[in-house]
């Protein structure tokens, strides 16, 4: 095919690829959020709940719905105190409540904690290390 052929071809469906991207169907578009989306939590590891969090879900946002159950396991991955995660909090306390973890052993090093959303709104989760570090997540309750 020649080249005078090509460039008209190419200018058409660049045009077509503009217009497509641009169209909208509805002719509305929805309102910005003014807080970040949440997302699912990782999955349920312990039975009777409904997700995870982990030290790697740090400033995450997560949704639970109402009444649903969540385990929090933060991990030292070390023997050494200074590295151990504190009890983890929840703000505002009355929003949650703070389930038994029954019989539940934990390694040496990890802290966990079961939380149950009583109440429609954000919750937020911090913990701290003895050497300094912090962890933080919220909970989006729906």
């Amino acid at each position: 095919m020649s080249h005078r052929f090509l460039a008209p071809l190419a200018r058409t469906a660049l045009t077509l690829l503009v217009l497509t991207g641009c169209a909208d169907s509805s002719g509305t578009t929805a309102p910005p959020s003014s807080e970040p989306a949440c997302r699912a939590p990782g999955a349920a590891i312990l039975p009777h709940t409904d997700g995870t969090l982990t030290e790697d879900d740090n400033g995450a946002r997560v949704c639970l719905a109402e009444g649903r159950t969540i385990a929090v396991f933060l991990n030292a991955r070390s023997t050494d105190a200074r590295t151990f995660w504190e009890p983890i909090t929840a703000q505002p306390s009355s929003a949650v409540r703070r389930g038994s973890n029954g019989a539940m052993t934990l390694p040496i090093g990890v802290t966990a904690a079961l939380f149950t959303a009583t109440a429609v709104g954000d919750v937020h989760l911090a913990s701290r290390r003895g050497s300094g570090g912090t962890w933080a997540a919220t909970l989006v309750v729906h």
